[in-house]
């Protein structure tokens, strides 16, 4: 991904609640695709530290992957497309910021991890909702 881009799409992503409500842009639904490969991984670290998490992350999950699943799908394509481009990949960022926000949410104390863990359910079931 050309530079820019995509430290733009990294400072919008971190700064960003998922939202229904933004307008559709090739750029939030690049943000979406980047959600549906990094939220997983924040729910692993829930996982390992909080009894029960994955059984509530997972249906909560793919109804917002299934209500996004258009806008993720675009996403990824324009993604692709701008790393055909400008010949810069961009998984390897996408997954760097997964493991980075892992590894802080791994180590995070127990109770900031519980907040997080809360609050990331709380806002894709408002996402699904098009709260």
């Amino acid at each position: 991904m050309h530079k820019k881009t995509h430290a733009l799409a990294v400072a919008l992503w971190m700064a960003l609640p998922m939202s229904q409500n933004a307008q559709a842009s090739p750029e939030r639904d690049a943000l979406l695709f980047v959600d549906s490969q990094v939220l997983p991984k924040k729910a692993a670290a829930c996982s390992a530290r909080i009894s029960g998490y994955s059984a509530k992350f997972d249906p909560v999950f793919r109804t917002w992957l299934s209500t996004n699943k258009e806008h993720v799908a675009f996403g990824e394509a324009f993604l692709r497309a701008d790393a055909e481009r400008t010949k810069m990949p961009s998984e390897p960022d996408i997954q760097a910021v997964a493991i980075a926000i892992s590894q802080q949410w791994a180590t995070a104390p127990l109770t900031m991890l519980q907040e997080n863990c809360e609050a990331m359910l709380l806002q894709l079931r408002e996402a699904s909702n098009g709260g």
